[in-house]
């Protein structure tokens, strides 16, 4: 009996301590603390959107949901190195889905050019469309948007491409992503004094 009992005795032995050492390892993982996660936002302080309250004619308009590539469609920072690799970066995230950070700038900026958007569609609202075609960022570097976009309404169609770069004004992540809000108001900038224009009679014409 005791012949049988002994490999039984060293696996409740070697069991034993394997446990020990996986409790080890979490109470020592336990004992460093996560690095922090850092949210950004494409959205303008709430103190520059009440200084740039809207003035002038009325544009009827609707953005419809902004499209973006699927490779920076989630919530980690998808970041480029030098050597042209992407990086995830887990600590560094939006604050909510891209497209609809990248919608909701670009709506806040507008509604501040021509008025607040229509919330139905109507035969003579202009229905502006946004396809993101690069969203890159570059870190210690600058920020790269590229899109294509359009604008119809009562059979009239404008359809233009822009690319916008936006340089940090320094290498950390806080500056990087003011780079981007920079450029997403640019392009929404962009689209308002088009259709601006249009609504003054004057050629369709992108910038």
């Amino acid at each position: 009996m005791k012949k049988n009992d002994s490999p039984r005795r060293h696996l409740a032995t070697a069991t034993a301590a394997t446990a020990g050492l996986a409790l080890a390892l979490l109470v020592s993982g336990c004992g460093s603390a996560p690095a922090p996660t850092h949210f950004h936002t494409l959205m303008p302080p709430a103190s520059a959107s009440a200084a740039r309250g809207h003035a002038g004619e009325v544009i009827d308009w609707q953005l419809m949901p902004v499209k973006i590539p699927a490779q920076v469609d989630q919530p980690q920072w998808v970041v480029r190195a030098a050597d042209g690799s992407l990086v995830v970066l887990e600590q560094e995230r939006w604050i909510a889905p891209l497209a609809d950070e990248i919608h909701a700038a670009v709506v806040e900026r507008l509604t501040q050019r021509l008025g607040p958007p229509k919330t139905s569609e109507a035969a003579n609202s202009w229905l502006v469309r946004i396809d993101i075609r690069r969203f890159d960022l570059v870190a210690g570097g600058q920020a790269t948007l590229t899109a294509d976009w359009s604008a119809t309404r009562d059979g009239s169609a404008i359809n233009c491409h822009a690319t916008v770069v936006s340089q940090p004004t320094s290498s950390s992540y806080t500056a990087l992503a003011s780079a981007h809000r920079e450029g997403v108001a640019e392009l929404a900038d962009a689209i308002g004094a088009v259709l601006k224009r249009s609504g003054k009679g004057q050629t369709f014409a992108c910038p």
